[in-house]
């Protein structure tokens, strides 16, 4: 199935410096039983905005499930959107986004929570047993059923999330209507692609290696900041200075490194991807690492009904970046839902 592929979303310069205007079209070879239920070209504006970065959730509450404890966000009533965040953080990395959203789309309910051992608080001891892929797919299911108010979510995903939301959508696709993934991270995929390992071998160079060199001596909060400057592609050392509530973010969820390293992936296969019938929108930025944007299209290929925006000078971090500009991207795409 061919996909509609947009690099010209806005003239967005590397550093998001100097933002401008722009628009998304599917490619003109798309038939049309193959495109999405979207029958507009994608377009909008995204503002200049510089380095607008999220402030610290003063919004986060407990919600009970099944007697455990979940830290979410609620905002408006309505048809729920639901967030997932990605590794290394918690609800916190969507304020930005939802602070945003929240005027722009008043009749949705908009949910984020963080995911099981993620967050402030205790770190888990040692390996939890249920610090693992499928209590994360779990959780979200049962997160949904519970804010779902019988109306079928739609997804915004990021890295990690995007894996635990494309889980969940085929365990349980009646629950979800739509989803919108921010460069979803399946590693499984990249060995049916020529050059993945290769692509792979990169990212733990560049990436993994210097993280757990860390880790391994202890200091899993130097391994956070070294990880999450590896990720988006930051200078080495940076990350520790950048504008609050960021580097808390990363340093309250560096206890999960350990567990997160060794976790096994969910199989998943091409064919399996491609038994979500659902409309998805897979977001990817130019500037992104090679086996990020592998994946990203890759996925994009095995849905069913999907389209690919590729966003200049973008990388994994956007949403970190330009919360407003993300909100912009998820709020034309919501629209074009109803």
């Amino acid at each position: 199935m061919q996909k509609g592929t947009s690099d010209d979303i806005g003239q967005i310069s590397s550093n998001f410096q100097d933002m401008k205007g722009g628009s998304a079209e599917r490619s003109n070879n798309q038939s049309q039983e193959d495109r999405m239920t979207i029958t507009s070209n994608i377009a909008w504006s995204l503002a200049a905005a510089g380095l607008a970065l999220i402030t610290t959730c003063l919004h986060a509450e407990t919600l009970d499930i099944d007697g455990r404890a979940v830290d979410v966000r609620i905002e408006g009533e309505g048809a729920p959107v639901i967030f997932v965040h990605g590794a290394l953080s918690d609800l916190r990395v969507w304020d930005g986004v939802i602070d945003a959203l929240a005027e722009k789309v008043p009749d949705r309910r908009l949910v984020s929570y963080t995911q099981r051992h993620f967050g402030p608080g205790d770190a888990p001891i040692g390996l939890p047993k249920d610090f693992n892929r499928d209590t994360h797919v779990s959780d979200l299911i049962r997160l949904t059923e519970t804010v779902g108010n019988g109306t079928p979510a739609i997804l915004v995903t990021w890295s990690y999330g995007g894996e635990i939301g494309l889980h969940a959508v085929m365990r349980r696709p009646e629950l979800f209507g739509a989803a919108i993934h921010y460069e979803p991270i399946l590693f499984p995929l990249l060995s049916e692609l020529p050059g993945g390992k290769r692509a792979m071998q990169e990212k733990v160079r560049t990436v993994f290696a210097p993280a757990v060199g860390l880790a391994k001596q202890g200091d899993l909060n130097g391994a956070a900041m070294r990880f999450m400057e590896g990720a988006f592609l930051m200078p080495e050392g940076s990350a520790a200075d950048a504008p609050l509530p960021w580097p808390t973010i990363w340093q309250d969820n560096s206890k999960t490194i350990p567990a997160y390293g060794a976790m096994a992936p969910l199989p998943v296969t091409c064919e399996d991807l491609g038994a979500i019938t659902a409309p998805a929108v897979i977001l990817e930025g130019s500037e992104s690492h090679i086996d990020t944007v592998m994946m990203a299209d890759r996925v994009s290929e095995c849905l069913d009904n999907a389209l690919t925006i590729n966003v200049p000078g973008a990388n994994h971090g956007i949403p970190m970046r330009a919360p407003e500009q993300f909100a912009d991207m998820v709020t034309y795409v919501l629209n074009l839902l109803r």
